[in-house]
């Protein structure tokens, strides 16, 4: 029997020295590993959702409120004063249905932009896969989402517009917003990380943005020769999708919504891309 000495069991002793160090180069998402930290995802969405309407009187009500107050805003100034032709469609509806899924959209990006600085301190702590944080925003802002969502169906039902089956297809563009959404978040987040000019222009970019595309305005009023270039504009599809759904008007969005779906894969994949390479030096700089 071989005697163990007592470096040799000094060594046995010894606890295994793990290293992590960032991959080189272009690495596939480890889906495994994201669904290993599944509970972390979870809290945290459960903390930002909470923090929202924590110690507020009106709580979910703020939600509600400042799509439905700007709503009230240019329907008076647009659709009474300026009087956008609306096809027949009640000009209050026509800006929320635009205003619903923007606020989502707008809303989340802008978390999602300042989330990696937001946790700098659970960063240096511990780790877990650094693309998790800008998803708890995108998550955590589908609360306020499905809220919208169930005014907007019940502004239709006041106006006397009964449910049709073209409902039926509200998820389609409204997932694709979720996407676009995603997208922007890791692409922004991870740019601010090493440029903070970017978090401080970014609501200056949405505020252009909400003109930019058809929020408070109808497709229709864009001169036919600029169409090709204005639906570029990923939210263009997504939002003429949603007014097809809920007003049954107009032809079928086809060319805009694959542009929208097109362009939504292509800022995932690229703002993976984007995100893993800032990564590996993100805990040193925020």
């Amino acid at each position: 029997m071989k005697q163990i000495g007592s470096s040799d069991k000094k060594e046995s002793d010894q606890e295994p020295t793990i290293r992590i160090q960032p991959a080189e180069g272009w690495v596939p998402v480890n889906i495994s590993e994201l669904w290993e930290h599944r509970a972390l995802l979870v809290y945290l969405v459960r903390r930002d959702v909470r923090s929202l309407y924590a110690n507020t009187v009106l709580g979910v009500l703020w939600t509600v409120l400042q799509p439905l107050a700007t709503a009230i805003v240019v329907t008076i100034v647009l659709g009474m004063f300026a009087r956008i032709p609306t096809e027949g469609i009640p000009y209050g509806l026509v800006a929320l249905s635009g205003l619903v899924p923007w606020s989502y959209f707008s809303t989340s990006v802008q978390s999602g932009c300042i989330s990696m600085s937001a946790n700098a301190s659970l960063m240096t702590k511990v780790y877990f896969p650094r693309l998790i944080i800008p998803t708890v925003p995108i998550l955590a802002g589908l609360v306020d989402l499905a809220v919208l969502i169930i005014v907007l169906l019940g502004a239709m039902l006041f106006y006397g517009i009964m449910p049709q089956l073209s409902w039926l297809f509200i998820p389609v563009p409204l997932i694709l917003m979720i996407a676009l959404s995603l997208g922007a978040s890791l692409w922004l987040s991870a740019l601010n990380v090493q440029y903070r000019d970017v978090g401080r222009l970014l609501p200056v970019v949405i505020q252009i943005a909400t003109y930019a595309s058809p929020i408070v305005y109808p497709y229709a009023i864009i001169p036919e020769k600029w169409r090709g270039i204005y639906a570029l504009n990923p939210v263009v599809g997504i939002v003429n999708a949603i007014r097809w759904a809920l007003f049954g008007q107009n032809e079928f969005p086809f060319v805009e919504l694959s542009v929208s779906i097109l362009l939504a894969v292509s800022l995932i994949v690229s703002g993976v891309f984007v995100f893993q390479r800032i990564e590996r030096v993100m805990a040193d700089i925020v």
